[in-house]
């Protein structure tokens, strides 16, 4: 998954408490945003493996919006950009607008 150093430096210097909230986007940028609202992560992290708990996520948007990718922030409005994960399954918010985000497992290594 790609974080940035951002994204990479809160998980290590927060550990179990860095707070992160999930949006929905067509692209990989922070102007990507086609939720109207974040959603703050739960998750569960063990060995470097960080896994969404509370799922599914659900979410709002213009019908047919593109939902590529999960987008991740460091707060609910505004904040600091901390990257992205490719989705697999629906790409597009459904004809009411609505997406459900059912999983989400970040993986993540350095040397």
């Amino acid at each position: 998954m790609p974080l940035n150093t951002a994204g990479i430096n809160a998980a290590l210097e927060d550990g179990n408490e860095a707070v992160v909230y999930v949006a929905i986007g067509s692209g990989q940028t922070s102007g990507d945003q086609t939720s109207a609202a974040r959603v703050q992560l739960t998750s569960t992290v063990a060995a470097g493996v960080i896994t969404a708990t509370g799922v599914p996520y659900a979410y709002t948007g213009t019908p047919g919006a593109g939902a590529t990718n999960a987008l991740f922030f460091s707060a609910a409005s505004g904040g600091t950009f901390y990257g992205y994960d490719a989705l697999t399954g629906d790409a597009t918010f459904n004809a009411a607008g609505e997406y459900n985000l059912t999983a989400l497992t970040i993986t993540g290594s350095s040397t």
